[in-house]
């Protein structure tokens, strides 16, 4: 039996039992991964990203147009929920005049971040009192 042995018998007992380095690295870089998988998950859910959207509107430019005024804005989500067919409005309520109102739907604001729009006028915004806000969304 001993002869087996020596004579390069895989099941023997001198056999080289160590694991390649290439297999450490791989399963280095997999529990790299995975931890991260956990971490971001972890981070979402003490982070608000369960939390329903909270949508600010701020108008940052009016610019005169064909026909009228143009309001640009920008809808921010300062929550982490994510909000769909998110409906702005911008009414100017110009002293004795009929107050106007403008509305537009934007299609998706993911949480933490922004959109862009504009609202179309008759009457001049900067010569009355613009108000913008969200009026509704729909969750994605």
């Amino acid at each position: 039996m001993s002869r087996d042995r020596k004579n390069g018998d895989p099941h023997s007992a001198t056999a080289d039992n160590t694991v390649p380095w290439l297999e450490w690295t791989a399963s280095g870089i997999g529990l790299l991964l995975v931890l991260g998988m956990f971490g971001v998950i972890a981070w979402q859910a003490f982070h608000g990203a369960t939390m329903p959207p909270t949508i600010i509107v701020e108008a940052e430019n009016t610019t005169r147009t064909d026909g009228g005024y143009r309001v640009l804005f920008r809808a921010r989500n300062v929550s982490g929920g994510a909000a769909a067919q998110v409906e702005i409005e911008g009414t100017i309520s110009a002293g004795h005049d009929a107050s106007e109102t403008s509305r537009v739907v934007l299609d998706y604001i993911p949480g933490h971040s922004s959109r862009k729009g504009g609202l179309f006028f008759t009457q001049d915004p900067r010569a009355g009192a613009l108000k913008l806000r969200a009026t509704g969304y729909a969750e994605p």
